[in-house]
């Protein structure tokens, strides 16, 4: 298997294998004295928004939702979904005081979904979301929801009968095919993926697995998804309006997955793991082009939670944040560049401003974990739509940090083909 290998190998490592423990414990003391925060692909001095997030399943920490052109936000806190206003610094209560604490939120078109702890999922519409529709769906944990923006076209041909999966632990189930409603896709603990129509949450396509399924992301063009879940496993599928072909079953790294994302082109798609991976595949090789080390990895506090591809222009970036206070952000265009954002002292932002000389220059030194005076949980991650902007969740606040863009729109020779 032929692996790109940069420079920089304390973040790269082949797919060959994974290091060894006086390995890893060498490239930890060798990372932590050199200077890591070359790049600034975004501004370092973020503006702080006042608006509290909760993370009510300690794995699941995407709960910050940016949908539209539109300057808001979408968050959970406790048994709430607000909406923020980052022009006005104001907050609005959507979804107030439902019966559970939500672990995952949706929102596309007209329609905002929760999902709960114990199968519970609570639909709405923006536009009067005074009186959710609240069901259970599922017989476990609903991890992820997700509002499929692909168009739902009936394929000119079915794939495969669902028999033909069943020996590889896969199976699916098409129960109807009505393109003319939107799609709700929820991940469960229970092993599977649904494909339901909305608003009235029939059930459309569900696909089995032999473990909990954690995440799951359609292609932008909404040919492809990965599956992710409980084991270190990959599962890949083509898609044709509501029926679904599994391709392939790939190995991301050694422990569970909890996150995917596919960049706006379609052809890469990458998968945060617990262990501290990230792992990026190319479409069309099906090959790991690149495998990347959390800041803190090799502990707890480095698992992986969320990947997210910039979304849109030639912006050409991946960030992925770890369990607390570290986010990372590497330049796609070659892997070889990387910038590493802490948020371990937010106290120190100015409400609605920059932070001042002396603070940048507190969260410009990127020390070791051990040297941090404070952890902070880290809630979601979020691109906006247009790139401009990459939002961070805590549980104390949201950070905005300012995307270069004009310096993303400039390449150098090399980057020239």
């Amino acid at each position: 298997m032929v692996v790109f290998q940069p420079a920089w190998n304390r973040y790269v490592l082949s797919s060959a294998s994974h290091p060894s423990r006086e390995d890893s414990a060498q490239s930890l003391k060798l990372f932590s004295s050199s200077v890591v925060n070359t790049y600034e692909f975004v501004s370092p001095l973020p503006h702080k928004h006042l608006q509290r997030t909760s993370w009510n399943h300690w794995q699941l920490r995407d709960v910050v939702l940016c949908p539209s052109q539109r300057p808001e936000l979408y968050s959970i806190y406790r048994c709430n979904v607000d909406r923020y206003d980052i022009q006005k610094q104001q907050s609005t209560r959507v979804l107030g005081d439902l019966d559970f604490d939500p672990v995952s939120l949706a929102i596309g078109g007209d329609f905002i979904v929760a999902g709960g702890q114990r199968a519970e999922l609570a639909v709405a519409r923006l536009s009067d979301p005074c009186a959710p529709t609240v069901v259970q769906s599922g017989g476990s944990i609903n991890n992820m929801v997700a509002l499929d923006q692909s168009r739902s076209a009936q394929p000119r041909r079915r794939f495969r009968d669902s028999a033909a999966f069943i020996g590889d632990g896969v199976t699916n189930l098409n129960i109807m095919n009505n393109s003319t409603m939107p799609r709700l896709v929820v991940c469960n603990n229970d092993h599977t993926v649904r494909l339901m129509s909305l608003p009235d949450l029939h059930l459309v396509t569900e696909l089995k697995f032999p473990t909990a399924i954690n995440y799951a992301a359609i292609s932008p063009d909404g040919t492809k998804m990965c599956v992710v879940g409980d084991s270190n496993e990959v599962f890949l599928f083509n898609k044709r309006g509501d029926d679904f072909e599994k391709i392939a079953s790939l190995t991301a790294s050694n422990d569970a997955s909890f996150s995917c994302d596919w960049n706006q082109g379609s052809q890469y798609f990458a998968v945060g793991s617990q262990d501290g991976y990230v792992t990026v595949w190319d479409i069309r090789s099906q090959q790991k082009m690149v495998q990347l080390e959390t800041f803190q990895h090799g502990r707890s506090r480095g698992a992986c939670r969320n990947v997210k591809f910039s979304p849109s222009g030639s912006i050409d970036l991946l960030a992925f944040s770890e369990h607390t206070s570290y986010v990372n952000i590497v330049d796609t265009r070659s892997f070889e560049k990387r910038q590493v954002l802490c948020a371990s002292n937010p106290e120190s932002i100015p409400h609605g401003d920059v932070m001042d000389n002396a603070v940048q220059a507190a969260f410009s030194i990127i020390d070791s974990p051990s040297m941090m005076r404070q952890d902070l949980q880290i809630t979601g991650l979020r691109f906006a739509p247009d790139s401009s902007a990459l939002f961070v969740g805590l549980e104390e606040s949201i950070l905005e940090y300012t995307v270069d863009k004009i310096g993303r729109y400039s390449f150098s020779t090399s980057e020239i083909i």
